[in-house]
C-alpha cells in the first residue's frame, strides 16, 4: 500500500488540457449520434406492424425496443462521463491559473520570494537580512513579508491540493460510470475478448468483480492516521475503496494494531520492488505484474490468513472501470498466490519467490498478450505466463468492464 505520490507545482503547470477538451467534444457527439440512431431504428421497426405480422414481427419489435433502451443507456453513460470530465477540466484549469498567478506574484514580490515544488512560498532572504535591508522599519517589514508569504503559500497549496483531488478522485468517479453500462453491452464485449482457449476464456469471464457502490477516498485520515503515525511517523495515506478501508480498519483494531497496517504496507512495497528487480521489462500486465500479485498474496496469506487477504485483494479491484483482461489477470494471479501461501506457510520470502517464478515459467499464471510472435501488435488478450516477455504490454488506465461474479 504505497502512499499517494503528491503532485508538484512543476508538474501541473505543464499540463495541457486541450486533448481532454477535444475528447469531451467527441464523446458528446458520439452520445448524440448513438441516441439518435437508436431512436430512429426503433421507430422504423415499430411502424412495421402493418406488413410484418405474427410472432416473428412482435419479436422483432420487442427486440428493437430492448436494443433501443440499451443503446440509449450507453449514450447516457457517455453523457455522464463528458459532463464530469468537462467539470474536472474547468476545475483543473482554474486552479492551474491560480498557481501560475501565485508564482508570478512571488517572482515580482519585493521580498525576493520563490515557490517550492510542494507549493510552499519562501523568501531567499532571512528575517535578519530583511530587517537589515529595511532598517529602521525592520519589524514591520518582516511582518509584511510573512503575511504575503503565507497568503501566497495558502493560495498555491490549496490550488495544488484541489488539482490532486480532481485528478485522483475525479478519475475514480469517471471510471465508475463505465460500470453503469448494461450487462448486455459488457457481455457482448466479453465475446470479442475471447482467445479460443477454454481455460483462459473461463478465467476472463469468471475472475471479475462488481464495482464498489461507495467510491474511493484517501485512507487513513484523521484519528486513524494520527494513531498509525504515533508508531510510524512516515506513514502516508492511499486511495482506497470503502471495502478496502473496512479491511484495513479491521487490521488497525487487531491485536497488532498499527504494526499490522505497517506490515501490510511493507509487504506491498516488497512485492513491487521484487517484481521490478526480477522482471524489469514486464511490470504492466506482463510477467512482472503477475509475479507481484502472486507474491503479494502469498506473503499476506502467511501474515494475515487467507480470508482477510481474499477480502482485501478482491476489494482492491473494485475501484471501477478496470479493463476486463487486467481485472481477470489480477484476480486469478491473486488466487494462485494465496494457494501458494497456504501450501507453504513456513516458506521464506526467497523460497516463495522461487515457487512463483517456477509457476510463471510453466505457464500457471496469466498475463495480457498485446503482440504476436513477430512483434506485431494486436488486440489485448489473456495468455499463459510462459510466453515471451516482449509480447506483453501496458493497457490504458480504464476500459470497458465485464459483469462481476
Amino acid at each position: 500500500m504505497p502512499g499517494v505520490t503528491p503532485l508538484t507545482v512543476p508538474q501541473v503547470i505543464e499540463w495541457q488540457m486541450t486533448h481532454l477538451e477535444q475528447a469531451v467534444v467527441q464523446m458528446t457527439q458520439c452520445s448524440t449520434i448513438l441516441e439518435s440512431e437508436a431512436n430512429s431504428f426503433e421507430n422504423k421497426v415499430a411502424r412495421s406492424v402493418d406488413y410484418y405480422k405474427g410472432e416473428a414481427g412482435e419479436a422483432a419489435r420487442t427486440r428493437a425496443k430492448t436494443d433501443q433502451g440499451q443503446i440509449v443507456a450507453t449514450a447516457g453513460v457517455l453523457t455522464q462521463i463528458t459532463t464530469k470530465t468537462s467539470s474536472l477540466v474547468e476545475d483543473i484549469k482554474t486552479n492551474i491559473s491560480a498557481i501560475k498567478s501565485g508564482i508570478t506574484s512571488a517572482e515580482e514580490s519585493r521580498w525576493d520570494l520563490f515557490v517550492q515544488d510542494n507549493g510552499t512560498v519562501r523568501s531567499r532572504k532571512s528575517n535578519a537580512e530583511t530587517a537589515k535591508d529595511y532598517w529602521p522599519a525592520g519589524v514591520p517589514a518582516i511582518a509584511a513579508k510573512e503575511i504575503e508569504t503565507n497568503s501566497l503559500s495558502s493560495t498555491i497549496t490549496n490550488a495544488l491540493q484541489a488539482i490532486e483531488r480532481a485528478d485522483r478522485e475525479g478519475a475514480q468517479q469517471v471510471a465508475s460510470f463505465l460500470e453503469q453500462l448494461p450487462n448486455s453491452v459488457k457481455e457482448a464485449m466479453a465475446r470479442s475478448l475471447e482467445t479460443g482457449d477454454p481455460k483462459l476464456d473461463a478465467i476472463l469471464r469468471d475472475y471479475q468483480v462488481d464495482n464498489t457502490d461507495s467510491g474511493s477516498r484517501l485512507w487513513p485520515t484523521g484519528a486513524e492516521l494520527a494513531l498509525i503515525r504515533t508508531k510510524f511517523p512516515d506513514f502516508n495515506p492511499s486511495m482506497m475503496t470503502e471495502e478496502e478501508i473496512a479491511a484495513m480498519n479491521d487490521l488497525l483494531i487487531s491485536v497488532d494494531g498499527p504494526r499490522a497496517v505497517w506490515d501490510y504496507k511493507n509487504i506491498t512495497e516488497d512485492a513491487e520492488k521484487t517484481a521490478e528487480q526480477l522482471y524489469p521489462d514486464s511490470q504492466y500486465e506482463g510477467q512482472g505484474d503477475a509475479f507481484r500479485h502472486a507474491y503479494w498474496n502469498a506473503l499476506m496469506t502467511q501474515r494475515f490468513g487467507e480470508e482477510w487477504t481474499t477480502e482485501m485483494t478482491t476489494a482492491h479491484e473494485k475501484s471501477g472501470g478496470n479493463i476486463a483482461q487486467r481485472e481477470a489477470m489480477d484476480l486469478y494471479n491473486n488466487s494462485r498466490g494465496r494457494e501458494i501461501g497456504l501450501a507453504n506457510p513456513d516458506a521464506s520470502p526467497a523460497e516463495l519467490q522461487q515457487i512463483i517464478q517456477a509457476e510463471i515459467n510453466n505457464g500457471s499464471l496469466v498475463v495480457v498478450e498485446t503482440k504476436d510472435s513477430t512483434g506485431a501488435e494486436h488486440a489485448p488478450k489473456l495468455a499463459n505466463s510462459n510466453i515471451d516477455q516482449g509480447r506483453t504490454g501496458q493497457l490504458p488506465g480504464v476500459g470497458l468492464p465485464l459483469p462481476g461474479k
